[in-house]
């Protein structure tokens, strides 16, 4: 039985994690809404990620995410799945956890390196090496650790991951009883 909980479900972590099909599938399983932080800002800005990019820059699609973050405050019960950069900042791992409990989708790097190749336009690796993009990848794991949970997606189905989530959560809500 999946557990009963009214605060909003956060994913973090690198992109190729499965943030947003986790996410989808977690919400789906919970009867929940789902949002992305990257859709809030595509349809504020009125273009794709990329474009944003090569339009204004990565300092405006992050101040972009500071925005989407104040927002975030008014979701209640939501499942939320975070741009992997959102939380690399001071003091957003924070803003997320005050906002609800945050999960971190965690992975071996090779594995979430292909998966990102894979999904298409990611403006994080146009023009990056391999090495430079775990560099960026380990630059941000101090941050995702900050999570109140953490689930290895490495070698798993989506629908996998989203039971590792649910016994998490489950197995955190048993042990504060």
């Amino acid at each position: 039985m999946a557990p009963v909980m009214p605060e909003n479900l956060i994913l973090v972590g690198f992109m190729g994690a499965g943030k947003s099909s986790v996410g989808r599938l977690l919400a789906r399983r919970l009867g929940r809404c789902f949002v992305e932080t990257d859709d809030m800002i595509t349809a504020r800005e009125g273009c794709s990620i990329p474009e944003i990019f090569a339009r204004h820059g990565e300092a405006h699609f992050r101040a972009a995410e500071e925005e989407t973050l104040r927002v975030l405050r008014l979701k209640t019960g939501d499942v939320i799945a975070t741009g992997g950069g959102l939380p690399g900042r001071e003091g957003r791992m924070e803003d997320l956890r005050a906002l609800g409990t945050v999960i971190w989708l965690a992975g071996d790097f090779g594995a979430l390196y292909e998966r990102a190749l894979r999904a298409g336009a990611r403006p994080m690796l146009a023009g990056r090496t391999r090495d430079e993009v775990e560099a960026l990848c380990r630059s941000r794991e101090p941050f995702y650790r900050q999570a109140d949970l953490s689930v290895d997606t490495t070698g798993l189905s989506p629908d996998q991951v989203v039971s590792r989530i649910l016994g998490a959560l489950a197995a955190r809500e048993q042990a504060a009883r």
